[in-house]
């Protein structure tokens, strides 16, 4: 029987990260015969309560944003008592259309913090567009990009929550969002809390990925919260490569029963090195989040999504879809120097 010697383990390179913008969904044949079967029972049927729910919310919400400000401040009259029914009759829907979808019980771990306490919550890894289930759950606001105000029903729902909107053709629109956000945070008495991927992209929950510093530089204590979808097969999530909008929305449709956990971590109060450095408030946010998860971290960031598309075996350069963006970023640095 032969046993390792230590020089061997010593000469073999680390494994590459796994490349997070790549799910590869793997279906058995009984899976496939379920898809089957609730395409043409439980999927059609889902979607008609989802488009009644939506439609039943969207009068509703419209109502509870009526003569109200469009900027959360904190010097805001408390809401009136027709007000906050509405506002809570909104929320039972939403909490409703989670449920016809799929989403029977939403498993939550931990104590959401007080806004005083922790002004912004940090969410992680952010895989898939049913993330915004802690928004139906909790109270709070969100980071949205401005065109998603005008999508006509959505866009009503989604202004009830008062979101920071983000303009994809304004240049200063990422100073204006970190203003607006300190703005928020920072008012006297505390306004609502934000809610904010820092990933700001999809991936696969294989690993944690770079964050950015928005959340970050207003130097306040946040609150990180992780999240889980332990289903099988993971039809949620959605990535850069993989499968795209409609056929997550199908196929997770078509399960009869989708998990997801929510754990909220302890507030995380920046030293004074961290609040002068957000950089380093944000990674050490990160490892806090990836340690609670078990995933390992990853240099990669958002701007990596454009190399995920060249480095696709249909891609320019033909590699295959389990290999690391960080080996394909020092192939581009071999290529220029050549």
């Amino acid at each position: 029987m032969a046993f390792p010697t230590g020089r061997e383990g010593a000469d073999e390179a680390p494994s590459p990260p796994p490349n997070p913008f790549v799910h590869q969904l793997e279906l058995t044949l009984v899976d496939k015969l379920k898809i089957g079967l609730m395409s043409l029972t439980l999927f059609p049927l889902r979607v008609l309560l989802a488009t009644f729910l939506i439609l039943l919310a969207w009068p509703l919400a419209a109502a509870a944003s009526l003569g109200r400000s469009e900027l959360a401040n904190a010097a805001d009259p408390p809401p009136s008592w027709w007000r906050r029914l509405l506002e809570a009759c909104v929320r039972a829907v939403m909490r409703a259309l989670w449920f016809c979808m799929g989403f029977h019980r939403i498993a939550v771990k931990g104590r959401q913090a007080a806004p005083a306490d922790a002004p912004i919550l940090v969410l992680a890894p952010h895989s898939t567009f049913f993330d915004c289930i802690p928004v139906a759950v909790g109270r709070g606001s969100i980071v949205a990009k401005l065109e998603c105000k005008s999508i006509p029903v959505l866009g009503t729902i989604l202004d009830f929550i008062r979101p920071v909107f983000v303009s994809r053709t304004d240049r200063d629109s990422r100073r204006k969002t970190v203003d607006e956000i300190k703005r928020r945070v920072c008012s006297a008495g505390g306004g609502p809390q934000i809610m904010i991927f820092p990933e700001a992209t999809c991936t696969n929950r294989r690993g944690l990925i770079r964050f950015k510093a928005g959340a970050f530089i207003p130097g306040v204590p946040v609150q990180p919260v992780v999240l889980r979808f332990p289903n099988r097969p993971d039809t949620v999530t959605w990535t850069w490569r993989g499968p795209g909008m409609l056929a997550v929305l199908w196929l997770t449709l078509c399960q009869l029963d989708n998990r997801v956990e929510m754990e909220y971590l302890p507030v995380y109060a920046p030293s004074e090195e961290e609040r002068s450095d957000p950089a380093l408030f944000a990674n050490n946010v990160r490892r806090v989040m990836a340690e609670a998860l078990r995933v390992p971290l990853t240099d990669m960031s958002v701007e990596d999504c454009r190399l995920s598309a060249l480095s696709s075996s249909h891609g320019p350069l033909r590699l295959p879809d389990d290999s690391s963006l960080l080996e394909f970023d020092g192939l581009l640095d071999r290529k220029k120097q050549e």
